[in-house]
C-alpha cells in the first residue's frame, strides 16, 4: 500500500509556439523562479520540473520555420503539449493556430494528449485575453467535429506572463491536476470553458456556447486571467478533495517523495 500512495507519477510534455512567443523563458521561469535572458533555440532545451506532485520533463522545441517539420519526432511517449502565444502579435495569431492545429491537434502522434495553450504577455498593455485566443482558435478548429473525435485532446487556453509570473503557476496546476486525470482515464476531452467558481463572484461563460452545469461537471475550474479575483489556496485544495479525495491524498503523498 505504501508503495502505492509513494509511486511517482513521471510524465513528458513539448513546449511549442512560433518564434519569440516566449517558449525558453517560460521553461526557465518554472525550472529557475526567475526570468532568464534567452538567445532564439537553435533546436532544442531539455529540463525536468516538479509540479503538483508530477515529474515533469519539458522538451522546449525551437520555433523557427526549419524546425517545426521535425516536431514529431519529439513526439513519442508524451502526454501533454504546451502552446506558448505572444499575445501582443495580433498579425501572426492566425498563423500561430494554424501551427497549432498542423503540429498537433492533427498530427497522430500527439492524439489523445492536454494541451495548454498559454497567452503570454499580459504584462504588456493591449495584449490579447484568454477570450479572444480562444475565440480565435474556435474558428480556427471544429472541436465538436466528430472527424475530430478520434484525437481526444482536452484542451485549455489560459493567460499568463512570463515576465511578472502572473497565472503561471495557476495554469500548470491545472495543466498537471489534467495529465493526471488522463493518465488515470478520467480526464474530459474538447475546448474546456473559461468560466472559473462561483464564489469569486464573477461566474460567466465566456465561450461561444453555452455551458451548463452539466455540460461542466467534472471539468476543472479556469484560472482566471492575471488581474482577475482568484480563489485562494485552501480553496482550491478543499474542493480538490471533495472531488477526487483519492487522488488528492494520493498526490500530497507524492509530494512528499518528491
Amino acid at each position: 500500500m505504501g508503495n502505492w500512495f509513494c509511486k511517482r507519477i513521471e510524465q513528458r510534455i513539448i513546449i511549442q509556439g512560433l518564434d519569440a512567443a516566449g517558449k525558453t523563458s517560460l521553461l526557465y521561469r518554472l525550472k529557475l523562479g526567475e526570468v532568464v535572458t534567452t538567445i532564439p533555440t537553435i533546436g532544442f532545451n531539455v529540463e525536468t520540473i516538479s509540479v503538483a506532485g508530477l515529474t515533469i520533463t519539458c522538451w522546449d522545441l525551437g520555433g523557427r520555420d526549419k524546425m517545426r517539420p521535425l516536431y514529431r519526432h519529439y513526439y513519442s511517449n508524451t502526454q501533454g503539449f504546451v502552446y506558448v502565444i505572444d499575445s501582443t502579435d495580433r498579425e501572426r495569431l492566425d498563423r500561430a493556430l494554424e501551427e497549432l492545429v498542423r503540429y498537433v491537434f492533427l498530427e497522430e502522434e500527439a492524439a489523445g494528449t492536454v494541451v495548454l495553450v498559454l497567452a503570454n504577455k499580459q504584462d504588456i498593455p493591449g495584449a490579447m485575453t484568454s477570450l479572444d485566443i480562444q475565440q480565435a482558435l474556435q474558428r480556427q478548429y471544429n472541436f465538436s467535429s466528430t472527424s475530430n473525435s478520434v484525437s481526444a485532446h482536452t484542451v485549455l487556453v489560459r493567460a499568463c506572463s512570463v515576465v511578472t509570473e502572473e497565472g503561471i503557476h495557476e495554469a500548470f496546476e491545472e495543466f498537471s491536476e489534467l495529465l493526471r486525470l488522463k493518465h488515470a482515464g478520467k480526464a474530459n476531452v474538447g475546448l474546456l470553458p473559461l468560466i472559473w467558481d462561483e464564489t469569486i463572484g464573477n461566474n460567466k461563460d465566456v465561450s461561444k456556447n453555452e455551458v451548463t452545469e452539466d455540460s461542466n461537471k467534472g471539468k476543472l475550474p479556469a484560472s482566471p486571467a492575471p488581474g482577475d479575483k482568484m480563489m485562494s489556496l485552501p480553496l482550491t485544495q478543499a474542493k480538490t478533495f471533495l472531488r477526487e479525495p483519492w487522488s488528492y491524498l494520493k498526490s500530497i503523498f507524492i509530494r512528499w517523495d518528491v
